[in-house]
């Protein structure tokens, strides 16, 4: 999940080793303050929210051109995700378009509702963990995740426009 979350934050699968170990240094070091209010992993996927962050800022140029390519995660999507009757290979194509044109969009949206977005939309988090990690109100989460779902869509949109106009 930690990997995760730098990866869909940054863009950039080369960064995500380097970035998941940095935030286990930072929890190892960190685990003698760790109170117990929140829960273990919330407190970990601030640190980890806090790394990407951290990286973003020392290299502001990875928002502006990030090296997008298929979720780490997923890579053996094919293999465990085909129904009985797989669908013809003009739709996985189409699949597999649809979610690169997504994972582009979301990387053109402000940090402010890119990171809300995908804790909830993709993390699957639940607002007041979200609100935990961004040390922000759950009123601010629910408007910062519906305000870049709607940035999202126009992103898109737009990309759309572009790509059948070529």
């Amino acid at each position: 999940m930690v990997g995760t979350i730098i990866w869909r934050g940054t863009g950039r699968t080369e960064e995500v080793a380097d970035l998941t170990q940095e935030t286990f240094l930072r929890v190892f070091r960190a685990l003698p303050y760790y109170d117990g209010r929140a829960r273990l992993s919330t407190w970990i996927f601030t640190i980890a929210h806090r790394v990407t962050i951290d990286f973003l800022r020392r290299d502001p140029g990875t928002r502006k051109n990030p090296m997008l390519v298929s979720d780490p995660t997923q890579e053996h999507w094919l293999e465990t995700n085909v129904p009985s009757e797989a669908p013809d290979p003009e739709a996985l194509l189409m699949q597999g378009r649809n979610e690169a044109l997504v994972r582009e969009a979301l990387q053109e949206l402000p940090p402010k509702y890119r990171f809300p977005l995908i804790y909830a939309a993709i993390a699957g988090l639940d607002y007041a963990t979200i609100g935990e990690i961004l040390r922000l109100p759950v009123g601010t989460v629910k408007t910062h995740v519906f305000r870049g779902k709607r940035l999202l869509k126009a992103a898109v949109v737009r990309r759309m426009g572009l790509s059948n106009g070529r």
